[in-house]
């Protein structure tokens, strides 16, 4: 069987990255140890890169591994020229297609053999659990339900996520030489002292509508002392509400809700909800934001997102605390001069 092309789908990152490496160690066998890499992203090929890489010999290497990240974003062009590719590959590169969607392109799933098409579906919460469980064994370590229900509620759905905190917290513990199970206490106050705050953990406290947990977040995300967290923070959050009004829409057009999910897009680009705790994040702030305040929210945030970048840091944290306390108080309304001035 050729090893011209990969095709890995799904949302279960984690799987797929081990898939990946898989492939990789394989081909290392049959190829030597010294084959080179290349990831590339669609919006990084436009120019045909992509083909330059599989077709080029390197002078280091005989032969090249070629990587296509978020292939569910593909041009048409680009499926086309990826398709024609594939019909007459060369045997010089194994090239991998990696997309978090069930299916792309027909062009391309008809292009790659069906042997080395493979789907990673998200675990089940009874899987993540006794993943969770089973990792932490391998390491010489017990964990509690609780424990366990903790890890579950602060990590992203798939086992890389779980992996990476999972061996933090092994290592943490390993550490200290501790002989007891680890407990709900122990994750809380690791994920406490580890946890690097940013938009997508803001974003959830403002959906439930918490401006005292939110400003903490902010502090936290200020404190790191980057020049650059006030502008990341509020191209974040604008990211997050055009997503959401892009599901208000869906909703106010008669879709249930379900349907507005998988249907959701940020500026046009698909951008469906998968991950439950991303689904009750939304489901969320669509109670709490109607439609025409998410639309004051995304113009008042682009304001910020050009103010921020004009302004000292002492500005633009004053800025972003008025931004805060006119997202979740006053819906996107301007600030009454009583209180804040209006950004």
């Amino acid at each position: 069987m050729s090893d011209a092309a990969y095709l890995l789908l799904g949302p279960e990152t984690g799987a797929k990255e081990q898939e990946l490496k898989e492939i990789r160690n394989r081909l290392k066998k049959l190829y030597g140890p010294e084959i080179e890499l290349c990831r590339f992203y669609p919006f990084e090929t436009e120019n045909g890169e992509i083909f330059t890489a599989l077709h080029n010999n390197s002078l280091f290497s005989d032969y090249r591994l070629v990587i296509l990240s978020q292939a569910e974003n593909a041009s048409v062009a680009l499926c086309k020229n990826l398709a024609e590719y594939l019909a007459h590959p060369v045997d010089t590169a194994t090239l991998v297609i990696i997309s978090s969607e069930l299916s792309i392109s027909q062009k391309i799933m008809k292009a790659v053999d069906k042997q080395h098409t493979k789907v990673f579906y998200d675990l089940l919460e009874n899987q993540k659990s006794e993943w969770i469980r089973t990792h932490f064994r391998r390491m010489g370590i017990s964990i509690t339900a609780d424990a366990v229900d903790l890890l579950l509620d602060k990590t992203e759905d798939n086992t890389q996520e779980l992996r990476t905190i999972c061996n933090q917290i092994g290592l943490f513990w390993q550490l200290g030489q501790k002989t007891r199970p680890i407990e709900e206490d122990d994750v809380q106050t690791y994920i406490f002292h580890s946890r690097q705050e940013d938009a997508f953990s803001l974003f959830p406290l403002i959906a439930r509508g918490d401006l005292k947990q939110s400003l903490q977040s902010l502090y936290s995300m200020l404190g790191s002392g980057d020049s650059q967290t006030p502008v990341l923070l509020v191209s974040g959050l604008l990211w997050q509400f055009r997503r959401l009004s892009s599901i208000a829409e869906a909703c106010s057009k008669g879709l249930s809700e379900g349907e507005a999910f998988a249907q959701a897009t940020v500026l046009g680009k698909a951008s469906a909800l998968r991950k439950p705790k991303d689904k009750s994040t939304y489901h969320s702030a669509l109670a709490l934001f109607d439609l025409q305040s998410l639309h004051l929210i995304i113009s008042c945030l682009a304001e910020a997102d050009i103010a921020v970048k004009e302004a000292s840091d002492g500005q633009a944290v004053l800025m972003l605390e008025r931004l805060l306390y006119r997202i979740i108080v006053k819906k996107g309304k301007p600030l009454f001069e009583a209180s804040f001035a209006t950004l």
